[in-house]
């Protein structure tokens, strides 16, 4: 089953919302990790590395694989990513809000990358 044509036309204009939403937050995290001045710059820069693994993966799944058969889907993603809001799902049918209802908002937390700490005492043996 497929997303109705009058929904598939608003989904349109919700997917361009929220893929700009997404962008803008990976973009808010990756100034936040440059900017923890309290980690060395290899923590900062794994962090940020594994920000933009995980975020790649993201997009993917939820920004790439467009079409109606999966629209539901795709939908569902943005909805669990939190990049859409219920008001700006409510011009949805009951029909598609009953298919994604199921997706549960999770909100971004930036994985920290531990700092690593040699032990110089081995190279002085």
């Amino acid at each position: 089953m497929s997303i109705c044509e009058s929904d598939w036309k608003k989904l349109k204009v919700l997917r361009a919302l929220a893929l700009e939403r997404f962008y803008l937050g990976v973009l808010a995290d990756a100034k936040t990790i440059s900017e923890r001045e309290t980690l060395s710059a290899e923590a900062r820069y794994r962090t940020l590395y594994r920000l933009t693994r995980d975020r790649d993966n993201d997009v993917v799944r939820t920004f790439n694989l467009y079409s109606r058969s999966r629209a539901w889907e795709s939908l569902a993603q943005m909805i669990s990513l939190d990049l859409l809001s219920d008001s700006e799902l409510s011009v949805l049918s009951e029909e598609t809000l009953s298919a994604i209802s199921y997706a549960v908002r999770q909100r971004y937390e930036i994985e920290w990358v531990a700092e690593h700490v040699s032990d110089d005492r081995e190279s002085c043996l």
